[in-house]
């Protein structure tokens, strides 16, 4: 197990022991479409680690020296996977950039009462517990979702116990595009199901794991419980999958809604 996984790993084990230490250490997909606000103190220090070292930090209201008095001070040595800041002020706030991998992930900080003391940023779907389905019940929902229409029509009653949104929403990746056609929520069994279109515009086949596939809202991430899907869509051709997110961490419910924006991840493969 390399340093990264292993460190990943500790800081999700954490996060999951206690609900009191859940507040304060957080793990977040590496995304640079998020704009990601940590929470800081006087009395603790707040670290942020990246996958890998860092290619430069540009800041605002930070500093590394407190001879400068800055409202926020920064702890970092070039090169390094990680940083740490504390606030010098009761309302200090502050804003870096961190260029990583040739993108910029934007860090606002602001004072707390608790304090972020580890802020994990992920380019790995971690997985966090669900409650626990079995792949029948989960593949019956599925296909409750498939016939949602027919049911509709011949058994209205059932069909009014789901909810369902089709927000065409999309999720950009080099070289293909997902779609979120439509969404379908399950309340009693805290379930949602997907159908989404992989549209594949590369003139090779597109790999993915289907096992891997996740959803992102706001900064959480849901992976997949259950999925029906080939793991390839052929060049220059679209492919519909099918996959269900049920539960929480932590064993408790999401209640997630049909009507969040989801971002779909799909692990691509060689």
């Amino acid at each position: 197990m390399d340093l990264r996984r292993f460190t990943l790993t500790v800081l999700a084990s954490i996060g999951f022991a206690s609900s009191a230490r859940a507040a304060s250490i957080h793990i977040n997909p590496l995304d640079e479409r998020i704009a990601y606000t940590v929470r800081i103190s006087r009395d603790e220090p707040t670290t942020c680690l990246f996958p890998a070292g860092l290619t430069a930090l540009e800041g605002g209201n930070v500093s590394g020296q407190a001879a400068d008095q800055p409202p926020v001070l920064l702890s970092y040595q070039p090169g390094a996977a990680f940083f740490s800041v504390r606030a010098l002020r009761d309302d200090a706030k502050a804003a870096i950039n961190v260029v990583f991998r040739g993108k910029v992930y934007v860090l606002s900080f602001q004072t707390a009462v608790e304090a972020d003391r580890a802020v994990s940023f992920s380019d790995e779907i971690i997985p966090v517990p669900t409650f626990a389905a079995k792949p029948e019940s989960l593949k019956n929902l599925i296909e409750r979702a498939r016939r949602h229409d027919l049911l509709a029509q011949q058994y209205p009653a059932l069909a009014q116990t789901t909810e369902r949104a089709s927000p065409r929403n999309v999720t950009r990746y080099p070289g293909f595009t997902v779609t979120t056609a439509d969404v379908f929520r399950f309340g009693a069994e805290d379930t949602l199901v997907f159908r989404v279109e992989l549209a594949n515009a590369g003139d090779t086949p597109l790999r993915f794991d289907p096992s891997g596939l996740a959803i992102r809202v706001g900064p959480n991430i849901h992976p997949a419980a259950f999925t029906e899907g080939a793991g390839e869509v052929p060049a220059r051709s679209t492919a519909i999958v099918w996959f269900a997110v049920t539960g929480g961490a932590g064993g408790r419910r999401a209640d997630l809604s049909v009507r969040n924006t989801f971002f779909v991840l799909v692990p691509r493969l060689p």
